[in-house]
């Protein structure tokens, strides 16, 4: 099942994200600069990313699924990594929202909603059943 959230999150990166960090090179560049170039090296930082976070955005996506909203804090490491993993392969491309909340010792709790409708129609798309992933089978 792994597997189906890592290629999960590699066709977020490739797709949705890719669009959004598109649209942020095009407008930052100058008449000099390789637009698909720099495109393409900031798709690749971000799958590089994306690699070490498989197994938080797996362990959140369960959490978010079998108790909707997610709220994690980054008090713990593990906290911290699903958060990180929610807001920049989730939020950033409009799949899921977040709020957030201060907690002592400049800490944050986060409340993510995921747009499931969305995530099934994507996951589908990269041809994974999400329900079927989040149960665990294949």
């Amino acid at each position: 099942m792994a597997d189906d959230f890592n290629r999960l999150l590699m066709y977020i990166v490739e797709h949705p994200l890719r669009q959004v960090e598109s649209r942020e090179v095009e407008l930052d560049a100058s008449a000099v600069q390789d637009v698909a170039a720099e495109i393409e090296a900031v798709t690749q930082e971000l799958k590089k990313d994306a690699v070490k976070l498989v197994p938080n955005f797996e362990e959140g996506l369960r959490k978010a699924a079998a108790h909707p909203p997610l709220v994690v804090d980054d008090t713990s490491a593990d906290g911290n990594k699903i958060a990180e993993a929610f807001a920049r392969y989730l939020v950033v491309p409009g799949l899921a929202t977040s709020q957030s909340t201060e907690l002592p010792d400049n800490h944050f709790s986060y409340t993510f909603d995921v747009n499931w409708d969305a995530l099934r129609a994507l996951a589908q798309q990269a041809g994974i059943n999400l329900d079927n992933a989040l149960r665990g089978n294949q």
